[in-house]
C-alpha cells in the first residue's frame, strides 16, 4: 500500500542534509555499489512518528526495530528479496535527482509483480518478510531512499482474514 506525502518537504530535506553530513556510511551489502547506513540516529524520531501514522493506517500493532537508508545511483538495483530485518517495513522516497519512474516492485501471493512508483515524501509499506520485493534498476541519477522495520505486536482483525500481501 503507498501513503502519498507520509514526509514533508521540511521531514525530506532534514533527512537529506543529515545524510549529507552522516559520517558513518558504508557500502552496502545488498546492492553493491550503493552507499548505505543502518540503525542510523537521525532516522530514529522518524521510525515513532511514521510507526503512528501505520498503526492508524493498518490497524496494526508495531514495535520499532530498524532503520537503513541508502543512496542508490543510475544503473543500481536491488534483487528480489523478501527482509530479514523486520515482519513490516515502508520504504519512502526522501530525494531524487529528477521525475523519472524507478519502480518498486512488490510480488502478490501469487508471484505477480505490482510495480509501485513513488514521488520524493510518498512510502509503500509491506510485510517484509513475507512479500517478495525488488528495485528495478534505477533511472536516475540519484535516489534516496529510507528504509524503516518493525515487528507485528498484534494485527488487526480484519487483517487477520486476509493474507500478508500488500
Amino acid at each position: 500500500m503507498v501513503i502519498r506525502q507520509i514526509l514533508t518537504k521540511e521531514q525530506r530535506e532534514y533527512i537529506s542534509t543529515s545524510w549529507d553530513k552522516y559520517e558513518d556510511k558504508q557500502e552496502d551489502f545488498q546492492v553493491k555499489g550503493t552507499i548505505a547506513a543502518r540503525q542510523v540516529p537521525f532516522l530514529m524520531e522518524f521510525l515513532n512518528s511514521i510507526k503512528i501514522i501505520l498503526e492508524k493506517e493498518t490497524g496494526m500493532t508495531l514495535k520499532e526495530k530498524y532503520t537503513g537508508i541508502r543512496m542508490y545511483r543510475k544503473g543500481d538495483f536491488l534483487a528480489k528479496h523478501i527482509d530479514n530485518a523486520a515482519q513490516f517495513a515502508i520504504s519512502i522516497t526522501v530525494k531524487k535527482s529528477d521525475t523519472k519512474d524507478n519502480p518498486l516492485v512488490v510480488y502478490d501471493e501469487n508471484d505477480n509483480p505490482n510495480v509501485v512508483l513513488l514521488e520524493e515524501g510518498d512510502g509503500c509499506y509491506f510485510e517484509g518478510m513475507v512479500v517478495p520485493h525488488e528495485r528495478k534498476e534505477v533511472q536516475s541519477d540519484f535516489l534516496l531512499i529510507i528504509y524503516l522495520g518493525y515487528n507485528i505486536v498484534r494485527k488487526s482483525v480484519a487483517d487477520t482474514k486476509k493474507k500478508s500481501y500488500i
